[in-house]
Parts: structure tokens; sequence; C-alpha cells
């Protein structure tokens, strides 16, 4: 992994390449989270040039209609937590001066909150549908809210909380039709409006709020994949 981000193979020369593709994804978690450290490191370094908070001191997440105050308390442990406390109060417990073992305590919760609440309401929108899909994971994905595999497999980005609900529900049958409809061809876009009708409108929202996701949680800008 280089410090920009980019994945490098080296095999010897007489190496079957073919094999590669296998090798890749048997370290899949492996290279996400190498990848996650760099552009961590890049977010805040950029976050910092821009005069942005490092760490937040309030998170609002709209879709679940919620907003915490975040404190910051120094721990005797190497380990740094995230826990809900009372009156919408976030405490986070890190080593002292860590900002990045904090940083990472904030986005393992948010995880678990998203984790929470999202697969619950695809299962309900599938239902409602009859759009049936085979799993759904949570991630924190680096340039897109969601991804369908052709296996029905669906991947929920946790930033999705920092959308308003309808415009998650978007995303979220964004991602059931491909179950159905695996490209963006126009069956696929058919299919689309007749489950909502305000869906350029949703999806204008969901890249705009992309763009202005804070920096503790972007790992990297880019364009959101819908």
């Amino acid at each position: 992994m280089t410090g920009a981000g980019d994945l490098v193979v080296v095999v010897p020369r007489r190496f079957d390449q073919r094999h590669i593709p296998a090798i890749v994804e048997s370290k899949a978690a492996w290279i996400e989270r190498a990848r996650g450290r760099v552009e961590a490191r890049r977010a805040a370094a950029a976050a910092a040039l821009a005069g942005e908070p490092s760490l937040p001191e309030s998170i609002s997440l709209p879709a679940l209609g919620e907003a915490w105050s975040v404190e910051y308390r120094a721990g005797s442990s190497d380990r740094a937590v995230a826990r809900e406390g009372a009156g919408g109060r976030l405490v986070v417990t890190a080593p002292a001066g860590d900002e990045e073992a904090a940083r990472r305590a904030l986005v393992n919760w948010l995880k678990r909150r998203a984790a929470e609440a999202l697969p619950e309401r695809l299962e309900v929108l599938g239902r409602h549908h009859g759009l049936r899909f085979a799993a759904v994971s949570v991630r924190n994905q680096r340039s897109r809210w969601g991804s369908c595999s052709p296996r029905g497999n669906i991947s929920l980005n946790l930033r999705l909380l920092f959308l308003e609900p309808e415009v998650v529900d978007y995303v979220l049958l964004h991602e059931l039709c491909h179950t159905r409809e695996l490209n963006h061809g126009p069956r696929f876009w058919a299919l689309l409006r007749s489950l909502d009708r305000d869906w350029a409108v949703h999806r204008r929202r969901a890249r705009e709020v992309w763009r202005t996701l804070p920096g503790w949680v972007r790992a990297e800008d880019g364009a959101a994949g819908l």
C-alpha cells in the first residue's frame, strides 16, 4: 500500500498472474484496513490544512433523528472506546493525546449504530416491494453509498446515517433494485422510478451530502457512486 492509498502487488517474475485476483481477494480485509489507515492520515492532514477540527464536538445523524454532544476523556489503557451516555452525550475514552484512536472509536460507534438501523430498514423495504437480497453488511466505503453483488449481497455505507431518512430509503431501494437488475440499464431505472418517484431529487441530495461529510468519518473525498 503506497502513501497515496494505491495497492501495489509485487510477484516473482515467473509467477502465474492468473492467481493474483484470488490472492488479492483473500487479503481483502487486510487491504481495507491498511487503506483505511492511509486515508485517515490523509483526511486528518487535509482537515488540518482547512482548519477543520480533527475530532467533532457534536454529531448529527439525520437518518436517525439524533444529535449527540461528544466528550473526550483520557483512558488508562491502550484501547479507545465510545459509549453512549444520558442526555444525548457520547463519551469517547482514548489514550491521552491519541486523536487517531479517538477517531477510530467514533467510526466504530457509528458503524454499530448503522448496523442496528440500516439492515432492518432494508429488510422492511425489500419485503414491501418483493425484492429479496441474500445478505447485508455495513462498512465504511470510500466512494459509494452502497453496493450489491451478483449473488444479492448488499453492502451499505455507515455514512448513510448522515442522510435524511427519505434519501436513505432511496439508496436502499437503489441497491434492492440491483438484486433484479444488476446494471444501470433502462430497466433498472424504470424499476427504481416505480418505487421512488422522487429518485432524481434524492440522488442529487445524496451527492450533495457526500461532499460535506465530516472529516473524521471521510476517509477520502470522491464522487458517491449511485
